[in-house]
């Protein structure tokens, strides 16, 4: 089955696009973002608005606690489940989100990745996190020069397979690349200008200061989750945590996490130009964008 899939940088608008899409085409929408996957990181990560979720329904939006660690395995096991489910009841489905790992996730077949041990999580918590990198670099050197060093969770979660398994992920991940996929992507690549999309991620940024992220990060920090958590390392919730730990003054942290964005977004924008066959839109009207995408699904119809 071709699935659509509306990736971009950050910023760019994918959001209110699908929504006019699936309000358009009758789609429910499965959401591919690493950080809206978590309850309560709902200002600093721009989730669709209760009024859109009203309007449309979303899937993999608010599914796992911010203490516990979810990997791309768990996510592609979760969302396939969902997008199967979909096909079989027989409605029209839409993947929309930027983390390329979450979206290769599902549509490369990813092998079956033990569960965590609690141990020996804790164990390698309590370690440096260059330390467990170069621990990876030695089972598994394929693996380790793929992830940077301070990446301490999928670090730590690398060398946890490879206790666990006695084999590499660099090795589980190739031989999981045999099976036939459930879903092949149609991509849709959404960008713009660069310079209106730097504007548009510092504006957005204000606009979520302004709409309560600090007191946002406040409350996680009170009662949801360390620093030790995988979802500290969020942009805007690191910086923040900075500032609130007396190690960085407000207006800084803000225009910290405003560069950490503006970074990721050419990040993603590489790893789109990797995908073989997308159709890059050019966001300059929104509608203009809708009558573009609109010919896949009409021809689905």
């Amino acid at each position: 089955m071709k699935v659509a899939v509306l990736t971009g940088p950050t910023g760019v608008g994918k959001t209110e696009i699908a929504v006019r899409l699936a309000e358009r085409f009758g789609l429910e929408l499965v959401s591919a973002d690493s950080r809206q996957v978590y309850c309560w990181l709902d200002i600093g990560t721009d989730k669709p608005s209760r009024e859109m979720r009203d309007r449309v329904r979303f899937h993999m939006v608010d599914k796992v606690e911010p203490d516990r660690d979810y990997s791309a395995a768990d996510f592609a096991r979760d969302a396939l489940a969902v997008m199967r489910r979909l096909r079989d009841e027989g409605r029209r489905l839409m993947v929309v989100g930027g983390s390329g790992m979450y979206i290769r996730a599902i549509f490369e077949p990813f092998f079956d990745a033990p569960r965590a041990d609690a141990r020996l999580r804790r164990e390698l918590e309590q370690l440096p996190v260059a330390e467990l990198h170069a621990r990876l670099s030695r089972v598994d050197p394929e693996r380790a020069a793929a992830l940077h060093v301070n990446d301490r969770q999928r670090v730590a979660r690398a060398l946890e397979v490879h206790h666990a398994t006695g084999r590499t992920m660099s090795a589980l991940m190739r031989e999981a690349g045999t099976a036939p996929p459930d879903f092949e992507p149609a991509y849709f690549v959404l960008t713009m200008n660069r310079d209106a999309l730097r504007r548009r991620i510092d504006e957005r940024f204000d606009r979520m200061m302004q709409a309560g992220l600090l007191d946002e990060v406040r409350m996680l920090r009170e009662h949801r989750f360390s620093r030790d958590s995988g979802v500290a390392d969020a942009y805007g919730y690191s910086e923040l945590l900075d500032h609130l730990d007396g190690k960085l003054a407000l207006s800084a942290a803000v225009e910290k996490a405003k560069a950490r964005s503006r970074a990721y977004a050419k990040r993603q924008l590489t790893w789109c130009r990797r995908l073989a066959g997308a159709c890059w839109v050019e966001y300059t009207d929104a509608d203009a964008v809708v009558r573009e995408i609109a010919p896949f699904f009409e021809s689905q119809a």
